[in-house]
């Protein structure tokens, strides 16, 4: 028998109920077919497994076009006492279709294993940090700090541990345990899963590492989450978080310095993932503020504070719809190429915010029988062959032909190119040069690379992004990050790193102010697909405190796969870049993705807070699905992709999202963006809906907040037909005209076009001032 079965808690994975919440509620959808369904579960005070029977209810909204299905709901009231709280439980599902039937387990209908319900921690955290870690080595210096945001639910420790000085090549290592975690159900790791990208690692009770994490969560059994976070960076340490064949987490530090320095970790611990993270970070960025180079922090001061315009330029770089050579246009790029683009994109409306020229403009040297990865830069100058008129001359042609394009990047590699420097080339006959040997056993590791040496990087970038800016360049993006640590010297990383770092961000600050994409330091390749995008939304938990702006990087609007990138773009709060092939545009997909200026230029709708995931204890191999969360002030924006290639049924809840209702708001409004229906959603109780998805399908799900108004309930919608439409509402305000009792709303908006607004009870509306 064919059945296809949707379960809210979700089988086969972890829920974590939200605070507050005393009940934990069940629904199950099923085909007509089925009569009777119960839930088989163990919350109970001796952990004895119970039956639930479920009510058949017609009260579930249907959003989506699914027909002949029937909804089962219950509810468990959880127990929250002391003497009888249980923390977590699990449970399974088990139906049949007549009352005279044999009754049918879920796991032998469809292989779902049980689902897991961890209750809300319901004490305050201990402040003694072996309550959470066992066996912390007596050689890691314990200090409680001070939790920010003076919450009785936080609580914060800074761990700090002696790494012996480097000894001329050879680097100074050590290790210190900080024992196991205690009463771990599941863990999340931010890792370097290679030396240029990050991502997560998930896994149950034992924590085992094949690589180093610079962030920890794990999931206790009584729904506290500890966070644990390494920093790097400073007195020229690499601080990472493995483990050993016990399951032991330990500090492993490396020192490229000429003297010892201590290993630094943050442990903070909350009963949400993303608080105990915020509560971590806050100390670590004060740390990292308060250690910035000399030379960085004497280039901030002499750079000074941006000006206005200088702001709105740089709000205008992250909001500007981008095209990228690199996958559309090729390996050999040339001026006719860029200018055929830019004319074949202009013909069909879509006028570019910005262009981002990639590899493959620069002067470069390549020995004979060497893959392209082993090209070395020779000149600032374009190269002859390809480009003959120069940079400027590009810059100046692209101006007449799309005279809309307010930014133009170029791409260079933090050591000049794949290859490093030329030392044959003009660079290599004006700067002091440094050769250093790779690492064994990476990309591009092995052998010899030659670069400009530390003395000189500060001038190199600074007569390098000068040129650059006198051809026309708005922006850099700087690839090959990851370079950065393939020395294998100690005292070749201790030359290079903070002197590359230091000086190219100094010169994108003085030259384009700040206008920069920093490339191979987050996200991992997006052949990849639906693993890419799971990878962002996890980082992004962490990335989301730091000073910068994730980029989910660029994709093609022209293939299967197109939908599912727009919409994970859309939803990350970053900026979106396309590299399509001329001519091959989803013009569709590009209107739902951005929203016109006054001017006609695209712009992308990025909301306030940037998208990341809702599931962080899940793995990659334990779901099919992903649901991705953003919030514009009020406004909570939902993505949910299928991750697998076969088409899937799920019920969606949105109960978790945040924040709760304000004061003078009447409950909520969900649309679901593929179909445009509305569902009103007034009480605190569960917000539930079926949903179908295709193979690697999604859907965007946006929660706007009612306000009520005497008689009149009002939500505004923003930019109706775009995936993140309500982030193009920047402001709204609200008054009742005394004499005539109307409502007036008046909106600030990002971008043009078709506002939506939903007057729930009936209003006389006054015509909006053009103004």
């Amino acid at each position: 028998m064919a059945l296809t079965i949707t379960c809210h808690p979700p089988l086969g994975a972890i829920h974590i109920l939200e605070p507050n919440l005393s009940l934990v509620q069940f629904v199950v959808g099923v085909p007509p077919t089925v009569s009777d369904v119960r839930i088989w579960h163990n919350c109970t005070t001796t952990g004895e497994w119970s039956e639930l029977g479920l009510t058949e209810s017609t009260a579930l909204p249907r959003l989506d076009n699914l027909h002949d299905r029937k909804y089962f709901t219950g509810a468990i009231l959880t127990l929250t006492e002391a003497s009888t709280w249980i923390g977590l439980f699990k449970f399974t599902v088990k139906l049949r279709v007549s009352k005279d039937a044999p009754w049918l387990w879920i796991k032998d209908i469809d292989g779902s294993e049980d689902g897991e319900v961890v209750l809300p921690a319901t004490h305050t955290p201990s402040t003694n940090l072996s309550s959470y870690l066992d066996d912390i080595s007596r050689d890691i210096v314990v200090t409680p700090r001070q939790a920010v945001t003076s919450a009785a639910t936080q609580t914060v420790w800074e761990l700090k541990a002696s790494t012996p000085a480097a000894q001329g090549q050879t680097c100074g290592r050590a290790f210190y345990s900080l024992g196991k975690a205690i009463d771990c159900i599941r863990w999340l790791g931010i890792v370097r899963h290679n030396d240029a990208w990050f991502g997560p690692r998930h896994g149950r009770d034992i924590f085992l590492l094949n690589e180093g994490a610079v962030m920890l969560s794990f999931l206790r059994r009584d729904g506290l989450h500890v966070v644990i976070i390494a920093i790097s960076g400073i007195d020229n340490l690499l601080t990472t978080l493995v483990s050993n064949e016990n399951g032991q987490i330990l500090i492993s530090s490396r020192n490229d310095g000429p003297e010892s320095a201590h290993a630094r970790v943050l442990v903070a611990v909350d009963k949400t993932c993303e608080e105990a993270i915020a509560a971590a970070m806050r100390p670590v960025r004060e740390f990292v503020r308060g250690h910035r180079s000399s030379t960085f922090a004497m280039g901030l001061r002499n750079a000074g504070s941006a000006s206005v315009g200088e702001t709105t330029r740089l709000q205008a770089w992250y909001d500007g719809f981008a095209y990228c050579t690199w996958n559309g246009l090729g390996q050999y790029l040339s001026p006719s190429k860029i200018l055929d683009a830019l004319t074949s994109l202009d013909k069909k409306g879509v006028k570019l915010t910005t262009l981002i020229i990639d590899d493959n403009w620069q002067s470069v040297q390549l020995e004979p029988g060497k893959s392209d990865f082993y090209r070395q830069w020779s000149d600032f100058e374009a190269n002859k062959e390809h480009f003959p008129g120069g940079l400027k001359s590009l810059i100046t042609a692209i101006r007449s032909v799309s005279p809309y394009i307010q930014f133009i990047a170029v791409w260079h590699g933090i050591f000049g190119h794949w290859g490093g420097i030329a030392p044959s080339g003009k660079i290599a006959k004006v700067y002091a040069m440094r050769t250093f040997k790779r690492r064994e056993g990476i990309f591009l590791g092995g052998g010899d690379m030659t670069t400009v040496d530390r003395s000189d990087t500060e001038r190199l970038f600074d007569d390098f992004y000068r040129f650059l800016s006198d051809a026309g360049v708005d922006a850099v993006k700087v690839d090959t990050q990851s370079f950065l640590d393939y020395a294998d010297h100690a005292d070749d990383r201790l030359a290079l790193i903070t002197a590359y770092q230091d000086a190219w961000r100094l010169a994108s600050l003085k030259y384009f102010g700040g206008r920069a994409i920093a490339c191979m330091a987050q996200i991992p390749q997006t052949i990849s697909h639906s693993w890419h995008i799971f990878c962002n939304a996890h980082n992004a938990l962490l990335m989301q405190h730091f000073d910068v702006l994730p980029d989910w990087d660029m994709f093609q609007t022209s293939h299967q796969y197109s939908r599912f990138h727009a919409t994970a773009r859309c939803v990350s709060g970053g900026p979106i870049y396309i590299t399509d092939t001329p001519g091959e545009h989803d013009l569709d997909l590009i209107e739902q993705m951005t929203a016109k200026a006054p001017d006609g230029r695209l712009l992308v709708l990025r909301t306030e807070k940037l998208g990341r995931t809702v599931g962080m204890y899940t793995g990659h191999s334990e779901t099919q699905f992903l649901q991705v969360r953003a919030e514009h002030y009020r406004v909570v924006i939902t993505a949910v992709f299928n991750l697998d290639n076969v088409p899937r049924t799920k019920l969606v809840s949105l109960s978790y999202c945040e924040p709760s209702l304000a004061g003078d708001e009447a409950g909520y409004l969900f649309r679901v963006h593929s179909s445009g229906k509305l569902l009103r959603h007034a009480d605190g109780s569960l917000a539930i809906m079926e949903l179908h998805f295709g193979p690697h399908d999604c859907h965007i799900i946006t929660r706007y907040p009612v306000r009520r108004f005497q008689q009149t309930d009002v939500a505004v919608l923003g930019l109706l037909g775009k995936m993140a439409g309500a982030a193009a509402v920047m402001a709204t305000t609200y008054k009742v005209l005394p004499e005539t009792s109307e409502i007036q709303a008046d909106l600030e908006l990002k971008a043009l076009g078709n506002l939506g607004e939903k007057w729930i009870r009936p209003l006389k509306l006054q015509k909006a001032d053009p103004n």
